[in-house]
């Protein structure tokens, strides 16, 4: 009978730790981005989405890349051009930046004689708990 009780209370633990990441790790779009190169020959090119962030935020960035030739690289700037984050050539990541003051943020994927596909997400994790 002990045991039956340890597994349910253990369960209910378990469940409520789950319920409360979710509520911690919801999240809003900044943005996104997507190319497709299938026919015809390879493009060199970049395609950006620019947000606004705040010091303190967290941004998700999702990246999912099929490069048949060529290469794409993401990298995060901030409003004066310089480098946050380099994202660098991943085929599928899934990642967490901390901004450090309020700006204009640009995820960008820069691609060089190009074709396949690639679609990158922000997002913004909210932190707070609903009351």
């Amino acid at each position: 009978m002990k045991r039956k009780t340890i597994v349910l209370l253990s369960s209910a633990v378990l469940l409520g730790a789950a319920l409360t990441g979710a509520v911690l790790m919801r999240s809003k779009s900044l943005g996104n981005i997507g190319m497709s190169v299938h026919d015809g020959k390879p493009e060199t090119s970049s395609s950006e989405v620019s947000f606004k962030g705040n010091s303190g935020d967290r941004v998700r960035v999702s990246l999912s890349t099929d490069v048949k030739s060529g290469t794409v690289v993401f990298v995060l700037y901030n409003s004066k051009g310089g480098v946050v984050e380099n994202l660098g050539t991943a085929k599928a990541y899934r990642g967490f930046v901390d901004l450090d003051v309020d700006d204009t943020y640009t995820l960008a994927a820069e691609y060089t004689d190009f074709t396949g596909s690639f679609k990158a997400d922000v997002s913004k994790i909210r932190k707070k708990i609903l009351t």
